[in-house]
């Protein structure tokens, strides 16, 4: 069977990744020997001789298997997992990288059925080895037909999984939409079963099990237990699978840094740098730039802390509520190297010198950010396309075309342009007084009086004239009281104590924070500003929502950098005040130390704000990946769906979200299938949302998937976007709020 939607550059990614992973030392390349006197390549001829096999003996006889560059018909016990990864191709999912061979059963409603394992780096589709390999002149749509959609199967075709990360399991799945009978399953399992030797047929550990792919075949699978049972036939769902891992790795990657170990508490308040690995006891409503990360909670490849492992590109591993193991918490304090694999991670103490040749080589060429500034405006909407990122931002653009797209289920709004955040930097004043004014600021937060003394000097000095050439020209110059907030913060930041001290560096950054929330903005933009809300949404509240040139884009997402806030037309919170907060946000530390590690020109970095109508009532929200991160193999998305407002993405209780693939059903049945990973600990007994809101959902999804593809221009097969969702009020109406490139 062709794969489905995306499975073809799936399959390719997937394939690059076994070559890649080939070269590893957790999976040797495939090499076959040739042999010198015949010339074939393959498995030594031995092992395709006819008679017995190897390890046969008089009192039973082991089968003998056809193995060779194409196909194997059956796996030795000295074979082992080795050579099953050999003719397999990875594939990244939920339970870390996974090793999948495809195999088909000829003659299979007959008294001698015949088992193909196939080389499937080689043969990425069934039929495709079936027409090259076995002979077969069926065509594809006929194949197709009596292969997956037929009750009736002389042939049958699945997919056999190894999960690493499982304890030597090996699963046996079929595709969602194949019509295939428990009855039939148990049949297939038992003649795999009989050609994977180096599997036990009993006990609960290295075994082969069935895995039902998708909801209804969960269903079948539940209602037939008794005779899988009887059958000594293991079954585990994906989500019994999931539970099962003792970790997970997140994000691979090489890092070198101190280890600490800190509670969510300690976090908010410990000043942490890109040379700090971090052990987190719960996970953090946010998660500053760090060189790695390791928690106990589990994770989902949506947190932000996975999202800013992805982006960053570092290492990250969840233990699932799992206690950590000695070894790891015995090198808290110390200077060590992570090297966290596909299945695996190793940690060791490092040197001071090792670790800063690895950072001096990483260091990314400089990156300067481009923008327009030509639009003054206040712009609707309806005026913006996707073209429009270069004065408003990619999140403001994307906004307006999804609700071209989907008009009735997202929001309507406006946005401010790059134009009036620079124009502030240009007019807005720092004066002394604001200088003495944030030194209280400065201690209030909890800052020594030292630092607080260092940021005031720094303050008062950044707005002094620069002394010229003409030193008598200078002398009767006039002192300046004031600089103007762009050249305050250069002065700021090309300081070298502001460069090499961390602590200095996060209070001068909460400065210049300070400054941009206590000068006003101009008089004219401040009252359209309002007057705009007020006309728009009357006392309604709104969303003021960053939008900046450096986040969302296809290499760098920015996740949970900027700050968004809510505001009314009422005066103790009106919009022009509180779009100082939000432009504030592009000086957080955070946003400061992670744009540092990519090296990109901090002045060159503009923000946009998007303003639209909030939304009050929300039954629910979610996340979606418009691939099935979850398994490549399979098509479909993936979602992250969460009760009420609770945060996906930073739970602040350390709440679950409910996990999920949504994946098309059989034809020539309309709809989709839900395949469960994770209950949400807020609904641990049932699905968020009904079956006709997945479909919805998904249709919806795909309509965005579609539209966006072309703007991206790129084949839709190829693109993943992450994209954002709400559950409002008592109709339960879908709204999406964001749309942006995933990062892979």
């Amino acid at each position: 069977m062709r794969l489905g939607r995306f499975s073809y550059i799936q399959f390719l990614l997937a394939s690059l990744m076994a070559a890649l992973l080939a070269c590893s030392d957790d999976n040797p390349a495939l090499v076959l020997p040739c042999d010198e006197q015949s010339g074939e390549c393959g498995i030594s001829s031995s092992s395709r001789q006819s008679g017995p096999g190897p390890e046969s003996s008089s009192d039973s006889p082991l089968p003998v298997f056809i193995q060779n560059e194409d196909q194997y018909t059956g796996f030795y016990k000295q074979d082992g997992y080795a050579a099953f990864r050999k003719m397999s191709y990875a594939s990244k999912t939920e339970m870390g990288i996974s090793y999948l061979v495809k195999f088909v059963i000829t003659d299979f409603d007959t008294d001698k059925p015949q088992v193909h394992f196939m080389n499937t780096m080689k043969y990425s589709y069934h039929y495709d080895f079936a027409e090259m390999v076995l002979g077969d002149t069926r065509s594809l749509g006929v194949f197709n037909v009596e292969t997956y959609f037929s009750a009736e199967k002389n042939t049958a075709a699945g997919t056999l999984a190894y999960y690493p990360s499982v304890d030597s399991m090996i699963a046996l799945t079929f595709f969602p939409s194949d019509y295939i009978t428990p009855e039939q399953i148990a049949i297939a399992y038992k003649l795999i079963e009989q050609r994977l030797l180096f599997l036990d047929s009993s006990g609960s550990k290295n075994r082969l099990f069935y895995m039902p792919a998708g909801s209804t075949a969960e269903r079948a699978a539940a209602e037939y237990a008794n005779e899988f049972k009887k059958s000594d036939i293991l079954v585990f769902t994906h989500a019994e699978l999931f539970g099962d891992i003792p970790y997970q790795i997140m994000n691979k990657g090489t890092a070198y840094g101190m280890l600490r170990k800190l509670t969510a508490t300690e976090l908010d308040t410990a000043i942490v740098s890109s040379h700090d690995i971090l052990i987190l006891e719960t996970l953090p409503a946010e998660i500053p730039l760090v060189a790695a990360t390791i928690s106990k909670d589990a994770q989902t490849p949506l947190s932000h802390v996975n999202l800013a492992a992805q982006a960053r590109k570092t290492p990250n591993i969840a233990f699932n509520g799992n206690e950590l193991p000695d070894s790891l918490l015995a090198l808290c304090g110390k200077l060590v190297m992570l090297e966290v694999k596909s299945n695996s991670y190793t940690v060791r103490e490092a040197t001071l010198d090792e670790a800063q040749a690895f950072w001096n080589k990483n260091v990314r060429n400089p990156i300067t950010l481009t923008y327009d500034l030509s639009d003054s405006g206040l712009v609707d909407f309806a005026n913006l396309n996707f073209k429009s990122s270069k004065s408003v931002g990619v999140k403001a653009a994307n906004l307006a075309e999804l609700h071209k797209l989907l008009p009735e289920n997202t929001p309507d709004g406006f946005a401010v342009p790059f134009y009036h955040y620079s124009h502030f930097m240009d007019y807005a004043q720092v004066t002394e007084e604001l200088c003495e004014r944030s030194f209280d600021d400065c201690g209030k937060e909890g800052r020594t009086s030292e630092i607080c003394t260092q940021v005031k000097n720094a303050c008062v000095s950044a707005i002094q004239p620069t002394q010229g050439t003409d030193a008598k020209a200078a002398e009767s110059a006039e002192p300046s009281t004031f600089a103007t907030l762009r050249s305050y913060i250069e002065n700021l930041i090309a300081r070298e104590d502001f460069k090499t001290d961390t602590r200095l560096r996060e209070a001068v950054l909460d400065n210049i924070r300070y400054m941009f929330k206590h000068i006003p903005v101009d008089k004219d933009f401040g009252d359209a500003l309002d007057a705009k809300v007020r006309t728009l949404y009357g006392e309604a509240g709104v969303r003021l929502r960053s939008s900046t040139n450096s986040e969302d884009l296809e290499d760098f997402n920015g996740a949970g950098l900027y700050k968004s806030v809510k505001a009314t037309a009422r005066e103790k919170d009106l919009p022009s005040d509180e779009i100082r907060k939000v432009w504030a946000s592009v000086w957080s530390f955070k946003a400061f130390e992670e744009r540092t590690l990519w090296n990109i020109n901090h002045m060159s970095v503009q923000m946009a704000v998007a303003v639209h109508e909030a939304y009050p009532d929300e039954v629910a929200n979610g996340v979606i990946i418009t691939q099935n991160i979850a398994d490549y193999s399979v098509a479909g998305i993936y979602a992250n769906i969460q009760v009420g407002e609770t945060s996906i993405t930073n739970p602040e209780g350390g709440e679950l979200p409910e996990i999920i693939s949504i994946i098309p059903s059989p034809p020539p049945a309309r709809g989709v299938q839900s395949v469960l990973l994770q209950h949400s600990s807020l609904s641990p007994d049932s699905l968020i949302l009904s079956d006709g809101e997945i479909y919805t959902l998904y249709q919806m999804v795909m309509q965005i998937q579609n539209r966006f593809a072309v703007l991206y221009n790129v084949y839709s097969d190829a693109l993943a976007l992450d994209i954002e969702f709400k559950v409002m009020g008592a109709d339960r109406k879908l709204i999406f709020k964001q749309v942006r490139p995933y990062i892979l």
